[in-house]
């Protein structure tokens, strides 16, 4: 039972279960061969036969799956997309006139693990044969009527759909209640089965927490949770060790993939270290997080700085981002290129007290000589602006809530890395150690609100560096 590497999950009713899995293991590992390539790892097949477990002969209910919700929760990029495949094709194969349906936070997500079981399926003539509807849009549906759908994150669109299957992920974002209707819509009926796939969440994960407690009881023995499956793998601790042999420890546990040697251990390692440690504990460690953090710590930063006697790169041309503080009080402006070799620099151009749309619309004119890119706001703050620049034919990107979260990871990635230079600005020094981050959906963002000071500085650099790393370049002279 251990096959699979879990630190923490339900465990059978005896050590030689029956599984529904065993019927369909050979023709899903052949399909799988056929439409990718790839076989399945060992730990893959040994916790699909757990979360299939049956009760055994002579049970009252002999036969019948053991589960009626299962919470499966691991590291990112361990293959839950394909995990939830090979549920969505079982749960299409298991019985005639089943109901599967898929959910996540967004249809988009859902569609991932829909379209994988629809390659699978594509990839197969014989068992294409089986079905008389395979569509990007309007479902999966056999001859014998079973049938399998991507449904809205909304509690409207699961009335009244007689579910079998449920495959719900990202559970660590989706409404409490929206789990609830699905529950729901198993109603009483025997063999039916809701599946959710996670990583780990933070303090808004309201739902994960209460299936987490739920699950720590079943995992305990609770006699009245013995249909609920529970399997997570897990970092020991909510730490991120500075030690990479330990780190490494850590991240084996919570990431089976890597513990299996599907995924590169060196190559893992590099990646982790260009994230923050929030970052690192929620969704390589698969540890709860809370609260916020510190963006940059100022020693990351300083490492940054550009050598005294670097030049500004020429020939490219800059990005410019603006930002204001929350009380209109001071604006900052922050140029950026990317130079030949990946990197970007970096540096403040211009503080600006008590500054008015209208002084901005002038700076950003007088600017417009430097041939820029693009001027870059956020439309949250400066929308007015971008649009007057944009009457006057100036490029402009206004950044949505979205682009920031990209950039406050990119631009934390490239501290982490060293592939960002910047001048050492004051203002920036001052402002980043106090420039705090928070969970945002799946990711993180900088939060003006929660940090201990105005961040306009390094709202504006933060914008400029990712802008350059995304925007088309022409070659100009310029600083």
């Amino acid at each position: 039972m251990r096959d699979f590497g879990a630190a923490r999950y339900t465990a059978p009713l005896s050590d030689n279960f029956t599984s529904d899995w065993d019927r369909f293991e050979p023709i899903i590992l052949i399909v799988w061969r056929e439409a990718f390539g790839i076989e399945l790892d060992p730990w893959q097949r040994a916790l699909l036969r757990a979360i299939l477990e049956t009760y055994p002969p002579g049970h009252a209910r002999a036969g019948q799956l053991r589960y009626r919700s299962v919470v499966v929760s691991m590291g990112r990029q361990n293959g839950k997309t394909e995990l939830g495949a090979i549920l969505g094709l079982w749960g299409l194969l298991r019985q005639p006139n089943a109901f599967t349906i898929g959910l996540a936070s967004s249809k988009e997500q859902a569609d991932l693990i829909y379209a994988r079981a629809r390659k699978a399926i594509e990839g197969n003539p014989t068992l294409l044969a089986r079905f008389r509807r395979s569509t990007g849009t309007r479902g999966l549906e056999t001859h014998d009527g079973a049938i399998y759908r991507v449904a809205p994150a909304e509690s409207a669109g699961l009335q009244g759909i007689p579910i079998h299957t449920a495959l719900v992920d990202e559970l660590h974002i989706l409404p409490r209640e929206l789990w609830a209707d699905v529950v729901n819509g198993t109603g009483a009926r025997p063999n039916t089965l809701v599946i959710g796939i996670t990583t780990a969440g933070g303090d808004e994960s309201e739902l994960l927490k209460n299936l987490y407690e739920t699950g720590d009881k079943a995992v305990s023995g609770d006699p009245t949770l013995e249909r609920f499956g529970f399997f997570v793998w897990e970092a020991p601790e909510s730490i991120v060790p500075t030690d990479d042999g330990k780190l490494l420890d850590y991240l084996e546990a919570a990431n089976p993939a890597l513990s299996g040697g599907r995924l590169d251990p060196e190559t893992i390692l590099a990646d982790v270290r260009a994230l923050s440690n929030a970052e690192i504990l929620r969704y390589r460690l698969n540890r709860f997080t809370s609260g916020t953090e510190a963006f940059i710590p100022l020693a990351k930063w300083g490492e940054c700085q550009r050598p005294w006697d670097a030049e500004w790169p020429t020939g490219t041309q800059p990005v410019i981002a603006l930002d204001w503080t929350t009380g209109q009080g001071s604006a900052t402006i922050a140029a950026a290129v990317l130079d030949e070799s990946g990197t970007v620099h970096t540096k403040l151009i211009a503080d600006i007290p008590n500054p008015t749309l209208d002084t901005l619309t002038a700076l950003c004119e007088e600017l417009s000589f430097r041939y820029p890119a693009a001027f870059v706001m956020y439309s949250y703050r400066l929308r007015e602006l971008g649009n007057e620049l944009k009457r006057r034919g100036y490029p402009v990107s206004l950044y949505s809530p979205a682009d920031i979260v990209r950039a406050s990871n990119s631009f934390y990635a490239r501290v982490a890395r060293k592939t960002v230079l910047h001048a050492g600005d004051p203002l920036l020094t001052v402002q980043l150690p106090r420039t705090v981050s928070k969970p945002h959906g799946d990711s993180f963002i900088i939060s003006a609100s929660d940090s201990s000071t105005e961040i306009d500085a390094v709202m504006a650099t933060v914008m400029a560096v990712h802008a350059a790393e995304v925007t088309p370049q022409q070659s100009a002279s310029f600083f």
